[in-house]
């Protein structure tokens, strides 16, 4: 900003005393030439001697007191001065104007003089019967130019100071502000990165750049928060569904170890329990690594994506799905429109459609039935699952989809449910851009409708 005020003064005070000098220039050379234009009638035939009268009429034009007259004959000897210096009468002035003017041209020069102030030197050739007789030559100092030069240059400077002092004030208050603002936004991620503090907040002031930065910095540090609250949660429910198999195993193990003479029955009894166990341990685990692969293996998911058809995918999950139906008296009923395709990967997908499935039939009165049918809607293909089950109520709809949630947690041991079939099923979904909605009513029966844009 300085650079900018110091060049900006530079150049308009150059330009300024630039226009000044071009302006004086011109008018000593037209008064050396409207001089010279008169001076035949007050000087004598030979060129040697000036009337009195001419210092009369050289006052009466003269419009600055600052210009110099003075006349030369032939041999460039000054014979008339308008200041009577006679240190300079009868004197040879042997300048470069003077010469030009004697050669018939109008001459000019400009130089400093020892108090380094711009002198304007103009001569014009004096012509009498066409012959050169004399010249006159006009010397004007510039000190007045330079004294508006000088006089400016110091205001500019002054004024440089002030505003570059009101400015920096400025700058400086602007600046603290903003650093100190910029500083507590490190000060915050700091302590989210080393001393692990999550609920970190900024406070937001004003609407710029930085106000908006720390918007998004209270959005992310609530959403990192969330993320926090859910692991625990996530690894404290895991840990208890992995606990509760093993604390089983372990009892009826140690049951057998402790009971002398223990009857063969109840051995195979309680290693079948510890079988059915063991089976349900393999369940969560199998689950919870396909969590993990559709949390972290995203690109891999995408790399096998493929034109699939729906119809297929629902036909191989009736077949997986229809003995168990049948085991618990369950009538399953799919329909599916022909020429549905959908852009998927097609065991993920197949893994959370039957997810769905399953789920209806485990939560499905006896001698129910459950519903799968498949259209076209517009550009999604519509899959509604319904059940006339238990129905979920409306405090539990929103946490359904959540891991190991699970609604009747004790028919859910009984069915070994795990409470993550949903959640894995609303991630597949949502990993092909679709939703999941959900509409039910307790002891009437529960229809998912999954909705997934088709090709």
């Amino acid at each position: 900003m300085l650079l900018t005020l110091i060049l900006v003064s530079h150049y308009l005070l150059n330009s300024m005393s630039g226009y000044m000098y071009n302006d004086q220039k011109l008018n000593v050379t037209a008064m050396a030439n409207v001089v010279s234009s008169f001076a035949p009638e007050y000087m004598s035939s030979d060129g040697d001697f000036v009337d009195g009268e001419f210092g009369t009429f050289v006052k009466s034009i003269l419009g600055d007191a600052r210009m110099r007259v003075l006349i030369l004959n032939r041999d460039s000897v000054v014979i008339f001065d308008s200041q009577n210096n006679h240190n300079v009468l009868r004197k040879a002035q042997i300048k470069p104007s003077v010469l030009t003017a004697i050669g018939g041209k109008s001459g000019y020069d400009q130089y400093y003089n020892d108090d380094r102030i711009l002198t304007l030197d103009a001569a014009a050739p004096i012509l009498q019967s066409g012959n050169v007789t004399g010249v006159v030559n006009i010397i004007y100092t510039t000190d007045d130019i330079s004294a508006f030069k000088n006089a400016t240059e110091k205001d500019i400077w002054i004024i440089t100071i002030i505003v570059s002092f009101l400015v920096g004030l400025v700058i400086f208050v602007v600046v603290n502000l903003i650093t100190k603002r910029i500083v507590d936004f490190t000060d915050k991620i700091t302590s989210m990165s080393s001393d692990g503090i999550l609920d970190e907040k900024l406070d937001i002031r004003g609407s710029d750049e930085i106000s908006k930065l720390a918007v998004a910095f209270n959005d992310m540090s609530e959403k990192v928060l969330n993320l926090e609250h859910k692991r625990v949660e996530f690894v404290s429910n895991a840990s208890h569904e992995l606990k509760t198999p093993l604390s089983s195993i372990k009892l009826m193990a140690d049951s057998i170890i402790q009971t002398h003479d223990i009857d063969m029955e109840y051995v195979r009894e309680f290693l079948l329990d510890m079988n059915n166990e063991v089976d349900r341990l393999n369940r969560i685990v199998n689950k919870l690594l396909y969590i993990t692969k559709i949390d972290t293996d995203s690109e891999k998911m995408e790399a096998g994506m493929d034109i699939t058809s729906v119809s297929e995918i629902l036909s191989g999950i009736e077949k997986n799905l229809m003995p168990i139906a049948n085991r618990d008296e369950i009538t399953l009923d799919f329909n599916s429109d022909e020429n549905l395709y959908v852009m998927a990967n097609k065991d993920m997908l197949w893994q959370g459609i039957y997810n769905v499935v399953d789920n209806a039939i485990k939560y499905s009165k006896e001698f129910g039935k459950v519903e799968v049918n498949a259209s076209r809607l517009g550009g999604n293909v519509v899959i509604t699952i319904k059940d006339n089950g238990v129905g979920i109520s409306q405090e539990d709809k929103g946490k359904i989809f959540e891991r190991f949630y699970r609604v009747d947690k004790a028919r859910s041991r009984e069915t070994g449910g795990t409470g993550l079939g949903l959640s894995i099923a609303l991630a597949a979904v949502e990993f092909h851009g679709g939703t999941i909605d959900v509409d039910s009513e307790l002891d009437i029966g529960s229809t998912f409708t999954i909705t997934i844009p088709c090709v």
